[in-house]
């Protein structure tokens, strides 16, 4: 067979791969939620002290891939196809950084995708390279793993509905306040010229792309956001292992009382990344143990906006200086949403 027939059968299979990957990212994701058992089996580790300490990455890497595999995999494949089908000029007129009804649209449709924190990024590339703003797009970012559907759902059923109209509260406004915060700040503005003046791999030059087309150019998007996320993003990873291993719950619970529980809620977040509906069973279980309901908003807030995995993973994005910015923004909302719930409300 000749290299350009191979060529040919390539070009054919990779839009037709590019929408079965989606569809099978997506199904995993769809199919717990109906069933109440993964489409795929996950490792499951136990406790992580059994092994010795060199084994203790490795072990939690893997049981994290058997577990998120399938939404990273939709959230990849989704970065692209945004990237290929979003008109970008309508986008940068729609979802501009300097209109307000871009981050509230941001924050509105931000809860429907159920997805960690880590999965969102692949996602916040493909807005920020299809011609969405910074402010909107780090609005999107935050709130997704923030307050996403199916987490206030178990907010409510497992822990009180308090805590979850807090929750959806505080990450709706604050979100979009960040967001609109970081995109003024000189950083914020760089990036976002850096991100105007790009073009996406396959640049529209002047002509109109078939469906196939953008098929087989969201491919190649998303193996493009893949390359530059899944490295720190597996860098993250590992390093929050030693924390899941060697820091007992019970003895964090012990200080979350309080308002220094409400602080430490908020900052213990950053390290201690949970993929997303597990840090609801994590803070019930704290909460049975001494856990205050006011440190435990704090940490259902500050967590998911901002892990330490998901924080290296996107400053391959956007830089470092944007990066932090946000996250030190994310925790004093966290502290903000703890503090008032432990003035006007604290019990659960």
């Amino acid at each position: 067979m000749s290299k350009s027939t191979d060529a040919k059968i390539a070009d054919q299979i990779k839009p037709i791969l590019s929408w079965i990957l989606f569809a099978l990212g997506l199904a995993t994701i769809i199919y717990p939620r109906f069933s109440g058992h993964p489409l795929f089996p996950a490792y499951q580790y136990g406790n992580l002290t059994r092994f010795p300490w060199w084994q203790i990455p490795f072990v939690y890497l893997f049981s994290y891939a058997t577990r998120a595999w399938g939404a990273l995999l939709f959230a990849f494949t989704l970065g692209g196809l945004l990237v290929a089908f979003l008109p970008r000029e309508r986008m940068k007129k729609a979802m501009s950084s300097g209109k307000v009804s871009a981050y509230f649209l941001a924050a509105a449709l931000a809860p429907v995708l159920t997805v960690c924190s880590c999965a969102m990024i692949p996602i916040f590339g493909g807005l920020l390279i299809s011609g969405v703003g910074l402010g909107p797009a780090i609005t999107f970012l935050l709130m997704a793993p923030a307050s996403n559907i199916l987490a206030l759902i178990f907010t409510f059923d497992l822990i009180s509905w308090k805590i979850m109209v807090f929750r959806v509260v505080f990450s709706f406004f604050g979100a979009m306040a960040i967001g609109w915060i970081v995109s003024r700040t000189r950083a914020g503005k760089k990036v976002e010229e850096e991100y105007a003046g790009i073009e996406p791999l396959h640049a529209e030059d002047g002509r109109v792309f078939t469906f196939q087309e953008k098929s087989a150019r969201s491919a190649s998007e998303a193996w493009d956001l893949a390359q530059k996320v899944l490295g720190f993003l597996t860098i993250g990873v590992l390093v929050i292992s030693y924390v899941e291993a060697y820091i007992p719950p019970t003895i964090v619970a012990k200080y979350l009382t309080g308002v220094r529980g409400v602080i430490l809620g908020a900052v213990i977040g950053v390290p201690t990344y949970t993929p997303t509906l597990v840090e609801i069973f994590l803070i019930k279980a704290m909460l049975n143990i001494g856990m205050e309901p006011s440190a435990a908003l704090a940490f259902l807030i500050g967590a998911p906006m901002a892990s330490l995995p998901s924080m290296l993973a996107v400053s391959r994005v956007v830089g470092w200086k944007v990066v932090l910015q946000y996250a030190v923004l994310a925790v004093f909302v966290a502290a903000a949403a703890g503090f008032a719930y432990l003035a006007f409300v604290v019990t659960l």
